[in-house]
C-alpha cells in the first residue's frame, strides 16, 4: 500500500508540473533583437518615452547605448571611463540616472546623454539597482541598492534621496536608509507607488528570492514571492499598469536553459503565470513600456543584445 501511495504522489507531482508547463505563456514573435555585441555585459534598460528610445547600460565596455524603441536600431553611445554602469532609470523623461558601481555614485544625464552631475558619492559603496516614485512635479524619491560586502548580511542595502527638479537642473537631499530588511547581494529594485510596494531581488544563492516591502514604512510585506528555482538568479523587475489600476509585476529568473519571467498580481502579489521569450536566455535587466495602445517588454539576452516583444493581454 505504501508503494501505491508513493506512486500516486509521484504521478500527482508530474501532472502538476505538466500543467504548469502547459499553462506557461511563450512569446514567439519578437518586435526586434538588437545587433549582438560580444563581451558587452549588457545589464539594464531604461526608457525615454518622447524620443521613443531605450537606454541600455553596457557595463563591461563602460558605455551607455541608445536604441530605437520600435525597431532596435542603434542610435548613440557614450563612454564612461572605469564606471561599470549598472542600473538605469529615467525621471520625468528628462533625467537619465545610471548607477556606476566602480565610481561609487549615481551619474545623471539629460535626455541626449549629456553629463549633468552625480550624487551618492559619500554614501554608496557598490551601487547596482535604481528606481523612483513621483512625489510631485518638482520632487521625486530615488532608491538605490548597495551591494557592498555582499557575503555579509546587512540592513542598510537600500538608500534613498529626494531628487528635486528646477528647470533643467537637479539637486538631491542627503541619503537615508530605507527600512531594515536583512539582505546580502541586492541588485534589481522597482516601485509600484499606487499599491505602496517595492520589490527587491536578493541574489545571494543561499537566499534567492524577490522580497516585497511596504513603500511607506519599509516593513516586509512578503519575505519571498516564490516560484523561483534555487540556483537561478532573481534579476530584472518591471511593472505593467492597466486601466483601473489593474496589472502585474514581471520578475526575471535568469537561466541559460530555463530563462523565465514570473507574473504576479499588482494588488495582492499572488502568482499569475510564467512567461518565456523566444531565443532569449540568461536575462539580466528588463523594462516595460506602453506605446500605441499596447504594452511591450524589453529584455537583455545573454549579456549581448536586447529583445523586444509585444505583451498579450493578461487578466
Amino acid at each position: 500500500m505504501k508503494y501505491l501511495k508513493r506512486l500516486f504522489v509521484l504521478i500527482s507531482i508530474f501532472l502538476i508540473s505538466c500543467n504548469s508547463s502547459t499553462n506557461a505563456i511563450t512569446l514567439t514573435n519578437p518586435m526586434f533583437y538588437t545587433e549582438p555585441i560580444e563581451d558587452a555585459g549588457i545589464d539594464s534598460i531604461g526608457f525615454l518615452m518622447r524620443k521613443h528610445v531605450i537606454v541600455v547600460t553596457v557595463k563591461d565596455k563602460n558605455e551607455i547605448h541608445l536604441y530605437g524603441a520600435m525597431n532596435g536600431k542603434f542610435k548613440k553611445s557614450i563612454s564612461r571611463e572605469g564606471a561599470f554602469p549598472n542600473g538605469v532609470t529615467v525621471i520625468n523623461d528628462q533625467f537619465v540616472l545610471v548607477t556606476e558601481r566602480d565610481n561609487k555614485h549615481v551619474a545623471v544625464f539629460n535626455s541626449s546623454l549629456e553629463f549633468l552631475g552625480t550624487f551618492g558619492t559619500n554614501e554608496l559603496r557598490s551601487p547596482y539597482g535604481i528606481s523612483f516614485y513621483k512625489v510631485d512635479d518638482k520632487q521625486y524619491k530615488v532608491f538605490v541598492t548597495d551591494s557592498y560586502e555582499y557575503n555579509n548580511p546587512r540592513r542598510d542595502r537600500i538608500l534613498s534621496w529626494d531628487f528635486n527638479i528646477e528647470n533643467d537642473s537637479f539637486t538631491v537631499s542627503s541619503a537615508s536608509v530605507f527600512g531594515s530588511p536583512t539582505l546580502y547581494q541586492v541588485e534589481s529594485i522597482h516601485i509600484d507607488k499606487h499599491f505602496k510596494t517595492m520589490l527587491v531581488a536578493e541574489e545571494m544563492e543561499e537566499y534567492h528570492k524577490v522580497m516585497a516591502l511596504d513603500l511607506e514604512t519599509g516593513q516586509t510585506k512578503i519575505e519571498d514571492l516564490g516560484d523561483f528555482n534555487r540556483g537561478n538568479d532573481p534579476e530584472g523587475i518591471a511593472l505593467v499598469i492597466n486601466r483601473d489600476n489593474k496589472g502585474y509585476w514581471i520578475c526575471t529568473e535568469q537561466s541559460k536553459d530555463d530563462n523565465r519571467f514570473h507574473l504576479y498580481n499588482r494588488e495582492d502579489l499572488s502568482y499569475i503565470n510564467t512567461l518565456y521569450l523566444k531565443d532569449v536566455s540568461y536575462t539580466d535587466g528588463i523594462a516595460t513600456a506602453y506605446m500605441h495602445g499596447k504594452w511591450f517588454l524589453y529584455a537583455v539576452d545573454n549579456d549581448q543584445r536586447i529583445a523586444a516583444f509585444e505583451l498579450p493581454e493578461i487578466n
